[in-house]
């Protein structure tokens, strides 16, 4: 652990992410995304091979699912089903996403980057019809970044590649900590475009869906919902949401565009009250094909028991701001008060004052309480 005050970020580093963020916002499809990583994002955290893919966390204690890649950059596709298979032995990268909920984790910062080479050779190992020499970048394999995003299942991994030998660093943690809110939103909002290419497509996937799902307008006027959605909101084509609701959509679409960059890399979700059960919102903005025709919004009403939504529901109940939750859970996932200010980019001094507000406002008078408060199941949570 280091008790020094860590240096603040430049200025060119927030400029760099916010303008990233801008041209994500602007891509309709997955061409759009592409360049935008490849001579955008790649280039700014020097990396050789970068790519996304629907993931679940939720699925890594006491199993191995690959993920499904969308795309990736730096490797021919005919490779990516090894990539996909390499993706489940980065067991020390992916124990620590799953039982932690910081969003980003890299090798250097979280993992030392010897652990990557024992990895890679239990896979050669297990894998005797695999020929490293026929892998682009196998053999020259240095170092991962992660990030990844809960609430919509989705992956991202950047990757250094011999001759480049270069350490992954704290700030360059923090830079995509604030980059993969607006980078993941667009990684879904594109993914589920690229699979359903006509509104008619996407009304039947629909309907044949067991989550409560509606397509919007974007004065929150419902163009279609499945049976699932009608169940649990009654509202007739062609009419508004409830008052509550669609003040929350309203609210929840204008946060798709900030007009400035957050300095906290974590989202606060929005919750939705209705009888006895809490929905988180999520919302998706869709581009139809033709540039002149209106937009839409896919809306998903989610229960929010799991653990990680309930972690946040708490959380935000308690009326902790963006940077507060940010110091909660990296206290939650054990972090020491040097580690967790170095990773922020803030001053010991400030730290002290963001835990002295979180402990009031959680009603706890020690770490251990804090540690113990975070970490209680989602029932304990709720009561």
């Amino acid at each position: 652990m280091n008790d020094t005050t860590p240096p603040s970020l430049p200025e060119k580093d927030y400029l760099k992410i916010f303008d990233i963020i801008g041209k994500l916002h602007q891509c309709r499809v997955k061409q759009d995304l592409r360049l935008v990583m490849q001579n955008e994002i790649m280039p700014f955290f020097h990396v050789q091979i970068g790519g996304y893919a629907w993931t679940d966390l939720n699925l890594w204690k006491g199993m191995v699912k690959p993920a499904q890649a969308i795309d990736v950059i730096g490797l021919d596709p005919s490779q990516w089903p090894w990539a996909n298979k390499l993706h489940t032995y980065l067991r020390s990268l992916l124990d620590i996403s799953h039982n932690a909920n910081r969003p980003v984790v890299a090798h250097d910062v979280d993992v030392p980057r010897e652990v990557l080479q024992k990895e890679l050779k239990r896979f050669v190992e297990d894998h005797p019809e695999f020929n490293p020499s026929d892998f682009v970048g196998f053999d020259t394999y240095k170092a991962t970044m992660c990030a990844f995003d809960r609430e919509n299942q989705i992956g991202s991994g950047f990757h250094r590649l011999a001759p480049n030998d270069a350490f992954w660093t704290p700030r360059e943690v923090r830079l995509m900590e604030l980059l993969w809110p607006g980078f993941s939103n667009t990684i879904k909002r594109v993914a589920i475009q690229d699979k359903l290419q006509t509104y008619k497509a996407l009304i039947t996937a629909l309907e044949e869906s067991a989550t409560p799902l509606a397509l919007l307008r974007e004065d929150a006027r419902v163009i279609f919902r499945n049976a699932e959605f009608q169940a649990v909101i009654p509202v007739d084509a062609g009419k508004f949401l409830p008052k509550t609701l669609r003040e929350l959509v309203e609210q929840k679409i204008t946060l798709q565009v900030p007009d400035r960059l957050s300095d906290s890399s974590i989202p606060p979700m929005t919750f939705y009250q209705h009888k006895d059960t809490a929905y988180r919102l999520n919302l998706t903005q869709l581009h139809p094909k033709e540039d002149n025709s209106e937009s839409v919004w896919l809306l998903r009403l989610q229960t929010s028991n799991d653990s990680y939504t309930a972690l946040h529901r708490k959380l935000q109940e308690a009326s902790l701001t963006p940077r507060e939750v940010e110091v909660a859970i990296l206290a939650g996932d054990g972090l020491e008060d040097g580690d967790i200010a170095q990773r922020l980019f803030i001053s010991p001094s400030t730290l002290k004052n963001h835990l002295k507000h979180i402990y009031q406002k959680l009603d706890v008078h020690s770490r251990t309480q804090l540690v113990a408060r975070l970490r209680s199941s989602p029932e304990a949570a709720g009561g």
